[in-house]
């Protein structure tokens, strides 16, 4: 049985698993797994080697919820999905008693190492100061700048770790705060979709990369979408998540219309301050499954990364986006994901943004979250589809 570990960090065959990153790595490759399934493994792993009795595990599991005995089934199956094919490692079943995790669990103290990233600095078409990182090592992916970034607050929040551990995974994310946000200029000339299409560009060219993958999450959906079009040359593949084909206003819908105009009216008024009642609104939308630490990073993080009057700006500029008419043009294989249940852009818009890209792939994820949290099951689904998605354009 293993000692305790400094950092939480044990590790067992081609396994490791740090408890404070809240990751297992299987030979440096993150391995997804639920919230309860990760705190199951771990539990196992504590105790390697001795009989860990069901009722314990599930008080430690649920300790204010009464649960029924399947749900920690449940979790152990998907763990022994996890650790399948490893020699000398299994989990066994002592009938009506417990589990026992069999394997040599070594406790190490090292730290994982920090994350670490190159910021720079471009200057855009109209002279507006654009920030932009690269993170990772090996072959560029190049991600489109979506709602409120922040290229040094994303590093240390909970909500964007997952996402960068597994975008600069034997890759070099190249990232970027779009103008308005972050550490990119807050007084640029102008703010609007056709700012945000060159901008893009003007990362390709400052970072070095003639041609790349491009991601795009929500509104960086759209503007990866007109880029490709517009590029061919320089896209190799896309992948577009929570995207869609036409703003707010766009839409034609006096409802729709309305209801975003008040928003934008509230944001010159109750953005910024320290109270994140407002802030709030956008957060239950975009994440109405987070945790309160992943709730509290996303308000703060969007009350750090821009002013009141960019954040409302910003907001109207997406309004008048229509990228349909180029669509059409889109050369690059492409893969477009959506939450099914999604409130902040629903599904249709996803169905309309596959539909008009030449052979694009559409892929319904099972969640209500705008952009999906580590602790879900849809961001296995994501992890798959995406990396698998990447390794069939990079071999064609």
């Amino acid at each position: 049985m293993p000692g305790s570990a400094a950092g939480g960090v044990y590790c067992f065959g081609p396994f490791r698993l740090e408890a404070g990153e809240r990751r297992l790595l299987r030979d440096g490759q993150l391995v997804p797994l639920t919230s309860k399934a990760f705190d199951t493994l771990r539990l196992l792993i504590e105790g390697a080697g001795s009989l860990r009795k069901q009722e314990w595990l599930m008080d430690q599991l649920w300790p204010d919820v009464t649960v029924e005995q399947n749900n920690l089934q449940y979790n152990v199956s998907q763990v022994r999905r996890a650790l399948a094919g490893a020699p000398g490692i299994e989990i066994q079943t002592v009938r009506g008693q417990g589990y026992r995790l069999v394997a040599e669990v070594h406790a190490s103290s090292a730290a994982p190492p920090a994350r670490q990233q190159r910021v720079h600095f471009a200057t855009a078409h109209d002279g507006a100061r654009l920030a932009y990182a690269f993170l990772g090592h090996g072959p560029p992916l190049v991600k489109a700048a979506n709602w409120l970034s922040h290229v040094e607050l994303e590093l240390t929040g909970t909500l964007w770790a997952h996402w960068l551990d597994l975008l600069s995974r034997g890759r070099n994310l190249v990232r970027y705060d779009a103008r308005g946000n972050g550490l990119s200029d807050w007084n640029p000339p102008s703010i609007t979709f056709e700012d945000f299409v060159a901008d893009l560009g003007t990362i390709f060219d400052a970072s070095g990369i003639a041609r790349a993958p491009v991601l795009g999450i929500s509104q960086g959906a759209s503007v990866a979408a007109a880029y490709a079009a517009r590029h061919p040359e320089r896209v190799s593949a896309l992948v577009l998540i929570g995207g869609c084909t036409r703003g707010w206003r766009t839409v034609g819908s006096d409802r729709v219309t309305q209801k975003f105009e008040a928003l934008i009216q509230l944001m010159r008024q109750g953005w910024g301050g320290r109270n994140p009642a407002f802030r709030q609104i956008f957060t239950t939308a975009f994440f109405p499954g987070a945790s309160k630490d992943d709730t509290e990073s996303f308000n703060e993080l969007q009350r750090r990364t821009t002013s009141p009057e960019n954040a409302a700006t910003i907001l109207s500029a997406l309004g008048d986006l229509d990228i349909r008419k180029e669509l059409p043009l889109v050369k690059a294989p492409t893969l477009v994901l959506h939450s099914r249940h999604d409130a902040v852009i629903p599904i249709n818009n996803g169905i309309e943004l596959a539909t008009g890209i030449p052979g694009a792939r559409f892929v319904e994820i099972e969640s209500a979250n705008h952009v999906w949290l580590a602790d879900e099951p849809a961001w296995g689904r994501f992890t798959a589809e995406f990396e698998g998605f990447l390794a069939e354009t990079r071999a064609s």
